[in-house]
């Protein structure tokens, strides 16, 4: 028989503050990660990297400069950062 969430948090709430905090980091940790198997995981790399070389081959890459580059980056950055607040939003 399996605890459920609430059990296991008023069983968390007996432990020290230091171990209270391993737990919510160790959990908080997990948060992150996929639930995808490595071989799918590396085909939707495989099929990333065709994308992106297809679309090179047709004459849809950006040229930046190599002193740009970090300025390109920290532009896509911002749009990728307005992009999810307009999701969260």
């Amino acid at each position: 028989m399996s605890q459920t969430s609430a059990e296991i948090l008023e069983t968390a709430k007996g432990f020290s503050r230091e171990e209270r905090a391993e737990l919510a980091l160790g959990l908080l940790a997990t948060l992150g990660e996929h639930d995808v198997s490595e071989p799918a995981r590396l085909e939707a790399l495989r099929s990333a990297v065709d994308q992106g070389i297809s679309g090179l081959n047709a004459g849809q890459g950006v040229d930046v400069t190599p002193g740009g580059v970090r300025d390109y980056l920290r532009a896509r950055g911002r749009i990728a950062t307005e992009r999810a607040d307009t999701k969260t939003a």
